[in-house]
């Protein structure tokens, strides 16, 4: 792990383990080309992202906080496995600071509202990683809240950084992954006066962050899968986007976490030729990665505000196929939940 991801106005890339103290890009010298803008204002062109993705009791979802400078957004978007049945939570945030903090030793990123309140918090020397909401619902969305931990010492937990091109030497992408066992309790409340609890429930999560500079417009795909095989913790992150590296074999963020080891992936190609909400496939050329995503439930968010433009598919779906670790084990599964994101973003 290098001491920092910019050194003498150059990034530093590459895949680590582990993670840095200060999880920071800025500075870089004339990223966008040979236009000689200083780094403050380039600075502002960087896109934070934290998402924290859960599967416990008979839920699955994610926690996203996006921080793209002139405006913010956290969303909590979760489905009922048995039912599909799905709950979104969304608010616009305006400009401020810093939404997304730099340190991953100790930090914590919040939404406050009457209505709306959503904190994710990490202590490493305290050994914690919380996650609280309280969302108030309306006439079709319940009362949701949640209280959900995980430790770092637990033996399954893992993590790993990556730094990529963007998609040239001049710019940079960085990201974070990890995987936590979890616990803690999920109460829908509705309107009817139906309760419904998943208390004290062991489950899994990921936790991750990502830094990049922005183009003025990307898109992409990614999915998740998240879950257990064979009676271990396993999660899978792949995505393909506008922004990859030119070097994509030696530059890449796709990680594989399977029974507290991870495995780096080569590049794949993520195709859905047949619709959106059909079947989706996932491929290298490595013969580490053979697998399809079937959708479920489909979340549509739109956002366009004069120049900003920004279409989010978020898509609950199950995972099927087989996967190498780096050992030489193969991981092959049917049913895996998963959740996919199909983007485009204007900014």
């Amino acid at each position: 792990m290098p001491n920092a991801f910019v050194q003498d106005g150059k990034p530093v890339f590459g895949t680590f383990k582990g993670h840095p103290k200060r999880f920071d890009i800025r500075g870089i010298f004339r990223p966008y080309g040979v236009v000689p803008l200083p780094t403050f204002i380039t600075n502002l062109r960087i896109k934070s992202r934290l998402v924290f993705s859960f599967d416990i009791g008979e839920f699955i979802g994610r926690i996203s906080f996006i921080d793209a400078k002139i405006a913010g957004f956290c969303e909590v978007l979760f489905w009922n496995k048995n039912t599909s049945q799905k709950f979104a939570y969304r608010s616009l945030l305006g400009p401020r600071k810093r939404l997304i903090p730099h340190s991953l030793e100790a930090a914590s990123t919040s939404n406050y509202s009457r209505r709306r309140y959503t904190r994710i918090s990490w202590n490493r020397s305290q050994n914690r990683l919380s996650v609280v909401f309280s969302l108030k619902g309306d006439s079709v969305r319940p009362l949701a809240r949640a209280a959900l931990s995980a430790v770092f010492s637990d033996s399954q937990f893992s993590e790993l950084t990556s730094v990529r091109p963007n998609p040239t030497m001049r710019r940079s992408h960085a990201s974070y992954s990890s995987v936590l066992p979890l616990y803690g309790t999920l109460t829908l409340s509705y309107k009817n006066g139906e309760t419904k609890t998943v208390s004290s429930q062991q489950g899994i999560c990921s936790f991750g962050m990502t830094r990049t500079y922005m183009k003025f417009r990307s898109h992409g795909k990614s999915v998740l899968g998240i879950g257990e095989v064979k009676g271990k913790k396993i999660v899978v992150k792949i995505s393909c986007d506008s922004t990859e590296s030119v070097d994509m074999d030696r530059y890449n963020c796709n990680v594989l976490f399977y029974d507290g080891k991870a495995t780096p992936l080569p590049p794949v190609l993520i195709s859905h030729y047949s619709g959106m909400d059909k079947k989706w496939i996932i491929q290298d050329t490595e013969n580490m990665v053979d697998l399809s995503f079937s959708p479920v439930s489909i979340s549509v968010n739109n956002i366009n505000a004069f120049l900003v433009r920004s279409l989010h598919h978020t898509i609950y779906g199950t995972l099927e196929g087989t996967l190498l670790t780096a050992d030489g084990e193969k991981v092959s599964f049917k049913s895996l939940p998963g959740i996919a994101e199909n983007y485009l973003i204007r900014l």
